[in-house]
């Protein structure tokens, strides 16, 4: 569990980029993609109407990650923590800050 007083800005993600190397079936190998570490901050859950919109969608919106406009080049997969998540929606939320709403892949 996170501490209240959680500092901002103060987690590291990667964000992973495709790469063309897949598995038999065709999939992208998570293991295996390049990889880029970002400071950030991380938080689990995310508000109800972004909960609401990705669940009207058929995703379950379960955290947000909140990072500098550049360091994002629109990947699609980031690794928290050991934990897998996709990202359903970016989205520009201030002065060079984009915020990823993230969907946790089950492996």
């Amino acid at each position: 569990m996170r501490d209240m007083m959680h500092t901002p800005w103060s987690d590291i993600v990667f964000l992973l980029a495709p790469d063309p190397e897949t598995d038999d079936e065709g999939y992208n190998i998570p293991e295996r993609m390049p990889r880029r570490r970002v400071f950030c901050t991380f938080e689990e859950g995310v508000s109800q109407s972004e909960f609401y919109q990705a669940d009207k969608s058929g995703l379950r919106a379960s955290a947000s990650v909140e990072l500098w406009t550049a360091d994002y080049n629109g990947e699609q997969l980031v690794l928290f923590s050991e934990r897998y998540f996709q990202v359903i929606r970016a989205f520009q939320s201030g002065f060079d800050c984009t915020t990823l709403i993230l969907s946790e892949v089950i492996r």
